[in-house]
Order: structure tokens, then sequence, then C-alpha cells
């Protein structure tokens, strides 16, 4: 088991004015904070909420998917209207670096994941500190150790974790367990590279575990409970997310480990992630807005994608007549994307951000906040394994038949062919109507393919207030 530094330094907590909480790991003791080891799967179990409340509620999910230009909307909220803006020529034009300052309005889209994600971090090595460290066995009330399904799911959750900090961040600091207390400084900030490294690490540690159990019951994820089968093949999933959606550039997405993603797909859900909404108390997911079609619309560029008659950018005039059909079926009333009659956003912020669609695939959450919300759909995992056969030079016919079982089921659309010259473009296709409901995906299929607008940001700053606390330069990203 690893017994490496814990950094304490950690902000564990900032509350909504950004007041910072340096922990003190002497007083009082965490054995005491902590209570019974019979209690830490538990707090585990807690860091999965922080880890869902970092990235599924409307920031970052709504900035980063107008930012990727699968979403669009001008109004203020979120820092959509921000990162959606541009410079001449119209509708083309550049984007401006993000505004990361401490009095920034809306500064939650980088806050909010930063800490929030680190806060999932701190819980679990709080809890590791004490097994890994302290060599405290989990014993139940009935004589059953169950140190190894604690750390199995802890493992897996710091790796998701740690795998979102480097798919969002450009730089991180990684906290890990055992040690003595250090200082965190500026040059302990590691590249977004050396925070992959970790989540996967992490991640396959936890599949390491968990093969060796006999039974597992994951909790973490509300109204969820997973096998162990189910919970292995999570783990082997984000591994193939992390690894093929890492890269910043097209060149960087062509080195990346085909293979892995691969491997690891094929080990990958053969169902869909979706945690139970509570209600709308804790465990609540961003499309209670993002289905309003007076708050959000699919963007024109996806629009255009699917309809090659149809214009890009929306036309500065503010209107045009549209089809009364689309070519994709999951277009038009009742389907995943619905067209309106007018449009709601102001024509001084640009008729650029305007589009007659509306993102409806989940309408029915913004009355029922207890219904599943998915986050990871099995989908997903067959895209990244037809990408990976086709980048690996594998079996494009299985390709092709992973990239049908939408565009053909759901999109009626002609089916792909092994042969296809565009058959990446097809798999790209399905990922941007079939595969976004995981924070951020679109954006990180855009940066990966160069496909972002002008100077749009590639990644997110470490937030100002943490560059001040520890004494390092204000930084931003974007614009350049």
């Amino acid at each position: 088991m690893k017994k490496i530094l814990l950094l304490f330094g950690i902000l564990l907590f900032v509350t909504s004015c950004e007041e910072t909480d340096i922990p003190n790991p002497n007083s009082p003791t965490a054995a005491a904070v902590l209570g019974a080891p019979t209690d830490y799967q538990t707090i585990i179990d807690g860091a999965y909420y922080s880890w869902w409340n970092a990235l599924h509620k409307y920031d970052p999910y709504f900035t980063l998917n107008v930012a990727a230009d699968f979403a669009t909307s001008s109004w203020g909220n979120f820092g959509m209207r921000d990162v959606g803006t541009v410079a001449t020529p119209y509708g083309v034009g550049d984007h401006s670096a993000i505004n990361n300052s401490t009095t920034y309005g809306s500064r939650a889209f980088i806050t909010t994941p930063y800490y929030g994600l680190s806060e999932a971090i701190v819980g679990v090595n709080t809890i590791f500190n004490e097994i890994n460290i302290n060599d405290t066995k989990v014993i139940e009330t009935d004589g059953t150790d169950n140190t190894n399904h604690v750390l199995a799911t802890g493992y897996f959750v710091r790796g998701i974790s740690y795998g979102y900090l480097s798919l969002l961040f450009d730089k991180s600091f990684i906290f890990i367990e055992g040690g003595d207390p250090a200082t965190l400084t500026a040059d302990v900030l590691k590249p977004y590279t050396e925070v992959y490294a970790q989540a996967i690490s992490d991640l396959e540690e936890a599949i390491t575990l968990g093969n060796g159990l006999s039974s597992m019951e994951v909790n973490g994820f509300n109204g969820l409970t997973l096998n162990k089968t189910e919970f292995l093949q999570l783990a082997n999933s984000y591994i193939a997310k992390f690894t093929a959606q890492l890269a910043r550039t097209g060149s960087e997405n062509t080195s990346s480990d085909w293979a892995k993603v691969l491997s690891s797909a094929n080990a990958g859900i053969d169902y869909d992630l979706a945690p139970i909404g509570d209600g709308g108390t804790s465990w609540w997911h961003g499309n209670y807005y993002f289905g309003n079609p007076g708050w959000v619309r699919l963007d024109q560029k996806v629009v255009k994608m699917v309809d090659s008659s149809q214009p890009y950018p929306f036309p500065a005039s503010g209107s045009y007549t549209i089809p009364a059909t689309m070519p994709d079926a999951r277009f038009g009333v009742g389907k995943d994307f619905v067209p309106q009659t007018s449009i709601p956003f102001r024509e001084d912020r640009g008729t650029y951000f305007y589009s007659y669609y509306a993102i409806q695939k989940y309408i029915a959450y913004a009355s029922d906040l207890t219904l599943p919300m998915v986050t990871f759909p099995e989908v997903e995992n067959d895209l990244l394994k037809a990408e990976a056969l086709i980048r690996t030079n594998g079996d494009k016919e299985m390709a092709a038949t992973l990239i049908n079982k939408t565009r053909v089921t759901r999109g009626g659309l002609a089916p792909a062919s092994a042969t296809d010259a565009d058959l990446l473009d097809k798999l790209f296709y399905e990922r941007y109507l079939n595969a976004y409901e995981g924070p951020g995906s679109a954006f990180f299929d855009r940066r990966r393919t160069d496909d972002l607008g002008s100077k749009q940001f590639k990644e997110l700053p470490i937030p100002a207030l943490e560059l001040q606390t520890i004494g390092a330069e204000v930084y931003t990203t974007g614009g350049i």
C-alpha cells in the first residue's frame, strides 16, 4: 500500500464568500473527528457527493457546454455570455481570456470544480491516513474485515476527482496520504499530465482491491447500489474516458494511449451511470434548467452539423426559415431536440447566440427531481471503444456497429460502414448528440479535435483566491 506524503495545507472548504478554512492536523485529532472505523465507509460515500456537486450543477456544467458550442445562451448566469461572446468577424471571431479574479461575479465555474473536487479528495485522505498510515482496520460488528472495501471505493472516488481535475485545469496540487504535514506552495503545483497519472493510479488500485473482494455493495451514488462487477466496469470506463479526453490539441490526441482506451473500454460499463435525484435537496442536476428553452438552446454549430441546409453562424438578421423536418430522428416535437417558434436571447448581445432548437432529452427532470440523472451513459463507453478501434487500426466493422447502435436506432440515419472515409466524423456526430451527458464532455471533445472557437480557453486556471493564498501570481487562460 502506498505510504506517501499527505499535504495538509489544502483549502478544505470554501464558503459562498470564498473564505478559506485551513485544517489543523493536530487539534482535534483526526481519529476523534472521524469516529469509529465502522463509520469510514459513510465518510467515503460522502466524497461521492462532493464529486457530484463539483461538476453536475449549473457551474461548470452550463459554462463548459456553451464554451464548447454544444449549447448556447447569452444570459450572464454561470459565465455563459462571457465564454460565448466573440469579437469580429460576426459569429466566429476571437474569444476573450477568462476573468480569473476574486471579484468576478461568475467565478463559480472555476472555483466550484476546483474546491469541490479537492474537498472530495481530502475527505478520502482523512480515511486513508487512518487506514494506510495508522494501520486502522475497519471491522464490522459481525467481525467482517471491511477495510479493503473502504479502500477500493475511496481510491475510486479519489481517482475520478483527480481525473476531472486533470481534464479541467492546467495544473493542480496532488494530495495523498501519509507522512508529515507540508506547506502548499506554487512550486508543488503539478501539470495536468501528472494529475491524470495520479487519477489512473488510483482507479487501477480500486480495480485491484475490488478484484480481491468476494463481493461489493457500493452506495456512494445516490439511490444506486453497484455490485462488484458494475463497480469494476465503471472504474475501467473512467480510465478509458480520462485517457481519451485528456489531450489539449489534435496532435496530443493522436498520441494518446488508444490501446489503453480500448482495453479499458472493453472492460467498461454495459449500463448508464445515473444516480437518482433526491428531490432537489442535495443530489440534483443542472438539467433542471438545461432543458428550459428560455435558458439554453442547442448551438447552431451542432444544428449545421445535423442539417447542412441550415446556416452557421446564425444569421445576423436574427431569423431564418427552419425546415419542417430534420434529417435526424432525434429532432422534432417530443424528441431530444425540439424546434421553437421564438428565441429568448437579447439581440444586443449578438444574434450569433441564437438557435431555434431546445435541448429536451431530459425535460421531465424540470418537474420531477427524483428521476435518474445520467452522467456516464453506456453509449459513451461504446463510442470510446469504437474510437480506439479506429485509431489503433483495429476492427472497424465492430466500430461501425457500435456507432450504429444510436446512429441508426435513434437517429434513423443510414448505417455507418467500416470503409467510410468519414467514420470518425460519424463517431463524433454521435458523441455530440448521444453522449454529451458527462460534465464537459462536448468541451473535451472539441478541444482534442482542435474544434473550439477561436482563442477559446482550453483549460481552466487555478482560482485567483488559491493563487493569492499560496503567494503565486494570478494568471488566466484563453484569449491568445
